[in-house]
């Protein structure tokens, strides 16, 4: 009869491949062979954890512009009303006034 090993390893930290999709993408040389230039340099530990964290850092910056233009339609919008110390140097003077 053959004989077996049975290799268990225990991981510190939570490894779950099932949260992964395969995405097959077209690149341009160049863009990959930076890439692999960040790898070799020990940027990043793998071409798969640069590419998601460009992504990461892309999808982050698209938030950030979203955040910034819909403060900037609240601020169009409370313009035309008085600052908070406008509004309570008013109220000062009509008490100093009665």
């Amino acid at each position: 009869m053959g004989r077996f090993i049975c290799l268990i390893l225990i991981y510190p930290f939570k490894v779950d491949f099932m949260d992964r999709i395969q995405v097959n993408l077209k690149l341009e040389p160049s863009l990959v062979r930076e890439v692999e230039r960040l790898v070799e340099e020990g940027r990043f530990s793998s071409k798969t954890e640069a590419f998601t964290e460009a992504l990461r850092l892309l999808i982050r910056s698209y938030k950030a512009e979203e955040l910034r233009k819909r403060i900037d339609r609240i601020r169009e919008g409370t313009e035309r009303m008085p600052s908070a110390t406008e509004a309570l140097a008013e109220m000062h003077e009509e008490e100093d006034r009665l």
